[in-house]
C-alpha cells in the first residue's frame, strides 16, 4: 500500500448575465457533457494540454444513490525517447517506444454533487491532471457540444481551491473581504428570526445567503457579527464560503467545509507497472466523500 495526496475543490458552472455572474447546476450539465464524451471514439475524446502532453476520459461512472461520479482521466507526455537507463547499473539502451507515444499516467477523480456545485476529490502528484487541465477538458467539450446539438450547456466551468489554514486564521489575515455566502439550514425560514412558516418543502436543504460589500469597501467586520448571530449549539451555518484579498493582492477563498479533512489515502500499487489500483482508489475515494 502506498499514500496517496488528495486535493478538495469545489468545481462550479456559472455565466455572465448583465454583468451579473449566474450559477447553474453541475450535476445536470456534467451529466449531459460526460455522456456526450463518454459516446465519442477515444480518439476524439482527446484534448490537448500542451504541445507535448494530452488527454482523455477513459471512462466514468455516476452513482444515484450517493451523488458521485468515478473520473479516470489518462494522459501522456509524447516527443521524447532518450536512451533508458537502469537504476542498477547505470547502462544505457534503446528506447522502443515511438516519438509519439509516452507513458500512460491515470488520474482519478471523484465528484460528490452538493446543491448546485461539486465537490472534486482529485488525485494529486507528479504529471498528473490538474483542477485547471480538468476545467480546460471540460469547457472545450462544452464548445464542441454546443455546436452538434441544439441543446445548449450555458456557461463554463470554474474551480475554487481550499485552504489548509484554520477558517477564522485566514479571514484575519485578508485586507478586505469582498463577498461572503453562508449555507444556512431552511428550517431557519420558519423561525422567528425569519418567519416564513409554510414554504419549505420545496427548498433545497441549505439556503444561500450572499453578502458582498460595497466598492472598496471590506464585509469582515459584519460576518463575524452575522456568524456569531447563528453559531452556537444549534448553528443554523453549514458552511461558509468566503472571497476576499490576501497581503499581497492576491484573491483568496475559504471554504468552511474542508476545514477538517483528511489528506491522504493508502492505496495498492502494481509491483510491475507502479500504476496505482483504480478501483481501490476510487473505494477510498468515496470512503473519504462519505464525510461530506
Amino acid at each position: 500500500m502506498q499514500k496517496r495526496k488528495i486535493s478538495f475543490n469545489w468545481l462550479h458552472l456559472s455565466s455572465m448575465v448583465e454583468n451579473e455572474e449566474v450559477s447553474a447546476n453541475v450535476e445536470s450539465n456534467l451529466l449531459v457533457l460526460l455522456s456526450n464524451i463518454g459516446a465519442l471514439p477515444k480518439v476524439q475524446r482527446k484534448y490537448n494540454i500542451t504541445r507535448d502532453k494530452f488527454c482523455f476520459v477513459e471512462n466514468y461512472r455516476f452513482d444515484e444513490r450517493t451523488h458521485c461520479v468515478e473520473l479516470l482521466f489518462k494522459s501522456a507526455k509524447h516527443s521524447y525517447r532518450a536512451p533508458l537507463l537502469d537504476k542498477n547499473t547505470v547502462e544505457a539502451r534503446e528506447n522502443p517506444k515511438r516519438i509519439e507515444e509516452g507513458e500512460q499516467i491515470k488520474t482519478h477523480v471523484l465528484l460528490k454533487f452538493i446543491d448546485n456545485d461539486a465537490i472534486v476529490f482529485l488525485e494529486t502528484g507528479l504529471n498528473l491532471m490538474t483542477m485547471s487541465n480538468i476545467v480546460g477538458y471540460l469547457n472545450s467539450f462544452i464548445v464542441l457540444y454546443n455546436n452538434s446539438t441544439e441543446e445548449r450547456i450555458i456557461g463554463k466551468f470554474t474551480f475554487s481551491m481550499v485552504p489548509r489554514d484554520d477558517f477564522r486564521e485566514v479571514l484575519d489575515s485578508m485586507s478586505r473581504v469582498v463577498c461572503a455566502e453562508l449555507f444556512i439550514n431552511k428550517s431557519l425560514l420558519g423561525s422567528d428570526a425569519l418567519n416564513f412558516c409554510d414554504i419549505t418543502e420545496d427548498i433545497q436543504e441549505n439556503m444561500v445567503l450572499s453578502l458582498k460589500s460595497e466598492k472598496k469597501k471590506s464585509i469582515k467586520n459584519s460576518l463575524y457579527q452575522v456568524i456569531s448571530h447563528f453559531s452556537g449549539a444549534n448553528s443554523k451555518i453549514n458552511r461558509i464560503r468566503v472571497r476576499g484579498k490576501m497581503p499581497n493582492n492576491n484573491e483568496g477563498i475559504i471554504d468552511t467545509s474542508f476545514i477538517i479533512k483528511k489528506e491522504y489515502i493508502e492505496v495498492e500499487q502494481n509491483a510491475d507497472t507502479g500504476e496505482f489500483d483504480t478501483p481501490c482508489m476510487f473505494a477510498q475515494l468515496k470512503f473519504l466523500a462519505n464525510d461530506f
